[in-house]
């Protein structure tokens, strides 16, 4: 990750337990025992996507770029299938959890008051 701001008002420590509570385990069996490791990586992917697309400025506050929900996504499948050397297979299992993370992380964004919603 960068050194400067990576979000304003996102605090990453808290962003990974309050996401990791709204992760069922049993959802996700064949990934027991690193789901913590890649929900941090998801995270990490998820800002950096928001970065390189102009979501979010240089210096983390907005940017004026919109939100992708299915390139995040993609995005962020990829990197940790890249990163954690996922079979097929395994990204597939993979995909499954990022999908319940995108969840809880738009969660947390809503609940810091850092996303609004468009209804």
């Amino acid at each position: 990750m960068s050194d400067g701001p990576v979000m304003l008002g996102y605090d990453r420590d808290e962003a990974l337990a309050f996401i990791l509570r709204r992760i069922n385990r049993k959802d996700h069996p064949s990934l027991d025992g690193m789901i913590e490791k890649l929900i941090l990586q998801a995270i990490d992917a998820d800002i950096a996507f928001m970065h390189r697309t102009g979501v979010l400025a240089e210096d983390g506050s907005a940017g004026d770029q919109y939100y992708e929900e299915d390139d995040a996504f993609e995005s962020i499948v990829e990197e940790l299938a890249a990163r954690n050397g996922l079979s097929p297979e395994q990204a597939v299992k993979a995909a499954s959890l990022v999908d319940d993370f995108m969840d809880a992380q738009q969660a947390y964004l809503a609940y810091r008051g850092l996303v609004q919603d468009d209804d």
